[in-house]
Formats: structure tokens, sequence, C-alpha cells
């Protein structure tokens, strides 16, 4: 009896280990709990996306339509989106309800089309993903996205398969259904002066989370007074004074204007000339109190982004770290447009000088400006980088920095006892001029634009948290924040690398033989 006792308690030892085991799994699976160590903890629910929850006060159900085998981006995309939706659950308990149907598993016609019905009845739109068969590549429909139905309201979020932007499609599709009275702003987009169609491009479905987007070209016709917003992006032809006299009237409106302004460019007929570019909107700025030194270009030899040269003959694009392509880290941490933004590439930059409108009152904002590196040079002509690397005492100076700048404030009519400006066509007869605003208008100016936009993802979140804050829409900031881009690894030697390399073959044997070392010194103290 003696001898089966020590066996006895053994057994009941595993036993009762099971017994935990298994009940720590039960338990895990109902409360679930994530280590997130990521520096901005993107993984991790957004304080802006709980505070929605929170303010949910009856159940809210979530028709997920996750497809299970997808093709690269949507795979990961699907699984971000399943992660994300156990958060949610994780938040609220029984506070929801979630529905998931698989559009990507086999069907009989009848059930597809069920499926198909279901999925326009709560106003998804399929996602267009490229298939490869063989040789073959060819785009197939896929149901991808979510429904959420709450109390009489419903919101959509699309198909997206850029696996950052997720979490802010969710929250602005709570914020639609906790808040339906509040209208969606209108966004203009201005064209006719050589501005690239930002309809037509990756961008627009980001920035439609903003508000609903239209192009409207500016032909001497007053802007609508539905309109919330102006984006001009990278004019090549100037504005004339009928057209500025539509802007300013818009801002006496107490509306928002957004400008993302190149002064130089490169020559169609000779690549490394640049040439100047005329805006025609400085007689707007200059009554606010704002001076862009149009005659500067910013460049910075200690801190400059990669600048693209020219495309060779394998269809490569050659790029070298170029002056002009100047990157800092000097935002404005605590406002809208740049919070959470680690760096901005802005090639060929202006400087700004915004000390008037500070005098005059206005909330001024400086967004963006050049590291204390960084200097204005006169009458930059050249693309050449390498040129670039050596001073020139007689082309360089000291001066202001700043090449973002955002006011706010009951701006006065640049064209206050002035003459109207004629239209270039007959048309209606205008309204009185309106001389003060009548509300407090927004007005932001960035002095890179098209290239500005192609020199990172902290750019584009630049373009599309500028027109947040335009529409007032600056609740969900943080949130386009997470989506910032990781900071580039840091280069390491051939030598660290290979020592590394001989660390993962002999580290582990090593460790092994080190545990069995211990546990033979501890049985010969027993002994």
């Amino acid at each position: 009896m003696s001898q089966r006792r020590p066996a006895l308690v053994a057994a009941l030892a595993v036993a009762l280990l099971v017994a935990v085991a298994v009940l720590l799994n039960v338990v895990a699976g109902q409360h679930v709990w994530r280590a997130d160590l990521t520096a901005d903890a993107r993984h991790t629910l957004a304080p802006e996306t709980r505070a929605l929850l929170g303010e949910l006060r009856a159940p809210l159900e979530i028709r997920a339509f996750l497809p299970s085998r997808a093709p690269a981006p949507w795979s990961d995309a699907a699984r971000a989106l399943g992660d994300l939706l156990q958060s949610v659950r994780a938040e609220l308990g029984d506070g929801v309800r979630i529905v998931t149907r698989d559009p990507s598993e086999a069907l009989d016609p009848e059930a597809r089309a069920a499926l198909d019905e279901e999925a326009r009845g709560y106003g998804l739109r399929p996602a267009d993903v490229a298939v490869v068969a063989g040789d073959r590549r060819q785009s197939d429909a896929l149901w991808f996205g979510l429904a959420l139905l709450y109390e009489d309201e419903q919101a959509v979020v699309p198909p997206t398969a850029v696996t950052a932007d997720l979490e802010f499609e969710l929250a602005r599709a709570l914020r639609d259904v906790l808040r339906p009275e509040t209208r969606r702003p209108l966004i203009l987009l201005s064209q006719g002066h050589g501005e690239p169609d930002l309809l037509a491009s990756p961008l627009a479905p980001r920035l439609r989370a903003s508000g609903d987007l239209e192009n409207t070209r500016l032909d001497g016709t007053l802007l609508p007074g539905r309109a919330d917003a102006l984006v001009i992006l990278a004019p090549t032809r100037p504005f004339d004074a009928r057209d500025r006299y539509v802007i300013d009237q818009f801002l006496m409106e107490g509306k928002a204007v957004v400008a993302f302004l190149d002064y130089r460019q490169r020559s169609t007929v000779f690549p490394d000339v640049l040439v100047p570019v005329d805006t025609g909107l400085e007689p707007l700025l200059g009554p606010l109190g704002v001076e862009v030194q149009t005659g500067y270009s910013l460049i910075d030899r200690a801190r400059s982004g990669l600048a693209p040269l020219h495309q060779g003959t394998d269809g490569q694009v050659a790029t070298a770290s170029h002056p002009a392509w100047v990157e800092t880290t000097a935002l404005a941490a605590e406002h809208p447009v740049t919070r959470g933004l680690r760096s901005v590439v802005a090639p060929l930059a202006a400087p700004i000088d915004a000390t008037k409108a500070a005098d005059r009152g206005y909330q001024v904002a400086v967004l963006a400006q050049a590291e204390a590196t960084a200097v204005r040079r006169q009458n930059l002509q050249r693309f050449d980088p390498a040129a670039l690397q050596t001073p020139d005492p007689a082309a360089e100076s000291v001066g202001p920095r700043a090449f973002a700048v955002a006011l706010v404030g009951t701006f006065p009519s640049a064209f206050a006892g002035a003459e109207v400006p004629a239209r270039a066509e007959p048309g209606p007869p205008d309204p009185p001029t309106i001389p003060a605003g009548r509300g407090e208008a927004r007005f932001l100016v960035v002095t890179s634009g098209r290239r500005l936009l192609a020199a990172g993802a902290d750019s584009q979140l630049l373009l599309q948290n500028a027109v947040d804050w335009a529409v007032t829409a600056t609740d969900l900031a943080g949130l386009r924040a997470r989506r910032a881009q990781d900071p580039p690894l840091r280069p390491v030697s051939a030598a660290t690398r290979s020592w590394v390399r001989v660390g993962n073959v002999v580290g582990p044997p090593l460790f092994l033989l080190l545990l069995v070392g211990l546990r033979s010194r501890l049985r010969r103290r027993r002994r």
C-alpha cells in the first residue's frame, strides 16, 4: 500500500494540473487578453473608438462579410478585421451581436444569390480582387466589409485592403449610427488650373471618410453655399482675380480652404531645370498676414529625403538624397493635422512667415517647419542634387523655416471696397460683396504639393488630417495618426549580421546545455 501511495499522489497531481489547464483555457476563451507591444498601440482599440463604443445605449449588431480564402493583401485585411471584431466583442460583451458570413465558401446558386442580396441590402459594395490563375491575371468581385445596425440606423465599413485603415473606418461608421442628425460635409476639389484629379486617385476612398467629394471647376461662378471646404492641390496655372474673389467670398461665409501649393517644378523639356510656378493665391494670403516667400526654397543638407532622379531602361526609378527634399520631425505635436506623425518630407518647399497673422489676432498654428540645419536658397533653378551639396553663401540665408501653417479667424475680405472682378463669361449677377467674415473661417497652406504626397505615408496623412480639420471632424485624428509609417530599420554592418547568424545557430544548444548543467548541479547538492 505504501508503494502505491506515491504513484497515486502523482496521478492525482497530474489530474489536478490537467483540470487547472482546462479551466484556464475556458476562462481565457471567455476573457480575451492581448499584449500590444507596438509603440503607438495600433493593435489595441484606440481611445476614440472606445469612447464611441461607450456611447452605445442599445445592443449593436454587426454583419461581417469576411472571406476565409482571398489573395493577398485581402487575406491580411480579413484577418485584421477579424481581430478588430474580437476587440469590439471584448469591449462590449453582451452589448454586441456579430454575425459572420464567408463570401468565399462554395455555395449553391440559390445561397449565393441570397448572400449577394443581403450584402447589397446593407449598402455594401464588392471589392475588386485581383486573382492570378496560371499566367493570367483577372479581377473578381468579392464581398468584404461590415454592416453596423444600431436602433433604426445603419452604416457600412467599405472594403479596403489597407489594414491600418480598418479601425478608422469602423469608428467613422460608429459615429454615423450614433449621430445620424449630423450632415456629411461636402468637400470641393478644385479643378481647371492643372490640378490632379483626386477623385480618380487612390486617395479618394480615404478622403471620402471625411465627407462627400465633388470636383468643382473654378470658372468665375461663386461656390455653392452647401459646400464646407475647398481643397486646392498643386495648381500649375495661376488663379486670376476672379478666381481669388470666388475663394475670398467662400472664406467670408465661414468656410475652409486647404491649399497644398508647388512653387517649383521640373521642366518637361530640360529635366534638370526648375521652373517657377505662379499660383496666384498669394494676394489672398497677404491681407491675412501670411507671406509665402516664393523666391526661396528650403534646403537641408543634414536631413535630406530621397528624390526620384530618372527612370532607367529596366523601368526602375533611380533615387538619391536631395537637399531640397527637406525631411523634418519639427511638427506641431498637439494639432489635429500633425498629431502623431513622425516625420514629413516636403520637396521643394517655400518658406512661410506668419508672424503678422498672429499680430492681427488670428489663431496661427505652425504645423511643420524645417529643422534648425535648414537654410533658404534663393531662386533655385537647378534640380541636380549633387550641385546643391556645396553651400553658396551668395544665394543662401537664414530665414523663416515654416512650410505648413493653419489659420483660424474671422477674416476681412481682400476685395472690401474694391471693384468686383468681372467674369470671363456672362452669368447670373453676383450678390453684394461680403466685406468681412460672417463666421470663423479656416485657411491651411502647405508650400509643397504634388511631390509631397508621393514622399511617404505620413505626407499623405497630412492631407487627410488637413481635410478632417477643415470640416472640423477632428475627433478621429488620433486614429489616423496610428497609421503613420513605421520608422525605417537601422542598417547594420556585415560583421554584426554574421554574429547574429552565429548566435541563432549556437545560442539554443548552449542554452539547453546550461539548463542541463544547472539541473545536474542541483541534484548533486541534494545528495
